[in-house]
């Protein structure tokens, strides 16, 4: 996938829910085929459901320890008879004051956030270097160049998660494999319906476009990306011009 095309082929983690969910069925829509990366067995069910016939292999997966994620890149690439993209959109947040965070919780979304993506994207930058380029993006925050209140674990682990990108973007570009993040501003998704439901007005307020972000307006960057020849190393913000004030 040297070029500017689709991904026939992509493995995406947190696929079964919000931008992961929204960025499965982007990539179907536009004729891949894709393997979600999941938890909830339901939900996976419910994507696959939602998608045409053989679009989507959903893979069961706990990417909070490592025996859960070792070997999924080529247990994704074995399913669909290769592998072109790799979009890590799994996450988890703990909200908590910076001085009473607990080490526990840090360390879980350092997890989740941080290595769990990178092993991932490493073990599909590897395979991508053998089969000719492709497309990897993860799904950071504008929390990473930008925290607000309560979101320490959050905030450094996606900050670490961008210059992971930049990394490997440097490392892997010689192989046609071009490593990008985006940057969400408040997206509404499952993980922020409690935090929306006692403070909409002021985080709308946050977004100069009037609203709050869509998991579809980040797939729609996220397809962008993947299908971009020439942009590479990059932490895009797709934040309704958050970031511009």
């Amino acid at each position: 996938m040297a070029g500017s095309m689709t991904p026939r082929t992509a493995l995406v983690t947190g696929g079964s829910r919000g931008i992961g969910r929204a960025t499965v069925l982007a990539l179907v829509a536009r004729g891949a085929r894709v393997a979600a990366v999941g938890r909830d067995a339901r939900a996976l069910d419910d994507l696959v459901a939602a998608a045409p016939a053989g679009a989507v292999v959903p893979l069961r997966a706990d990417l909070s320890h490592p025996s859960g994620r070792a070997g999924l890149v080529d247990r994704a690439a074995e399913a669909l008879g290769g592998l072109d993209a790799m979009v890590a959109a799994a996450g988890v947040i703990v909200r908590a004051p910076a001085l009473e965070a607990r080490f526990d919780d840090l360390r879980a979304q350092m997890e989740v956030n941080f290595f769990a993506a990178l092993e991932l994207m490493r073990d599909a930058g590897a395979r991508m270097t053998r089969t000719g380029g492709g497309g990897i993006v993860a799904v950071a925050s504008t929390l990473a160049v930008r925290p607000a209140r309560d979101t320490l674990g959050y905030a450094a682990s996606k900050a670490a998660l961008v210059a992971a990108v930049r990394s490997l973007a440097l490392e892997l570009g010689a192989a046609q494999v071009r490593v990008n993040a985006v940057l969400p501003g408040v997206v509404e998704t499952d993980m922020t319906r409690e935090l929306l439901a006692t403070d909409r007005e002021r985080l709308l307020a946050l977004h100069p476009v009037g609203r709050l972000g869509t998991p579809e307006d980040i797939a729609q960057a996220i397809v962008w990306l993947l299908e971009a020849p020439f942009v590479t190393g990059q932490a895009v913000p797709i934040d309704g011009g958050l970031l511009a004030r």
